[in-house]
């Protein structure tokens, strides 16, 4: 399943310290990529970072964040969603003094069903039940 936002900031009203926070409800599945798109515009004005719980998970390194102008960030976390909740919060704030800013976040999620079956098949070709290696 994929997922997109748009998430749009006002000026002033929201801080690192009180971000904005988009909550995007998932489903039970891996994370398998995504992008987060900075249009032209923000010139660093406009941060994201996005957490699941207490935990950050993009950017990896906990305490940063993205803030970008004219560009696209791909992203290939590879998290496992699999016990409730199964949403994430997105964190926007916006430095300028008087423009609101925008950006869209883009999540690709593998659910579960689908993942057993890959990696059933994974484990079969590992396992070398197709006969291409002796057991």
């Amino acid at each position: 399943m994929d997922y997109a936002v748009y998430i749009s900031t006002a000026p002033s009203i929201y801080t690192e310290a009180k971000p904005k926070v988009t909550t995007i409800k998932l489903t039970k599945g891996l994370i398998t990529g995504g992008f987060i798109y900075f249009p032209s515009g923000p010139a660093a004005t406009l941060h994201l970072k996005v957490r699941r719980g207490v935990h950050q998970i993009i950017p990896a390194n906990p305490g940063e964040n993205y803030a970008l102008d004219d560009c696209i960030v791909p992203l290939f976390p590879n998290i496992e969603i699999d016990e409730p909740p199964f949403d994430i919060d997105i964190l926007t704030w916006n430095d300028s003094a008087s423009i609101d800013h925008a950006l869209t976040i883009s999540l690709f999620i593998d659910d579960m069903a689908e993942l057993g079956k890959k990696r059933s098949w994974l484990s079969k070709f590992l396992h070398k039940e197709e006969g291409l290696i002796p057991k």
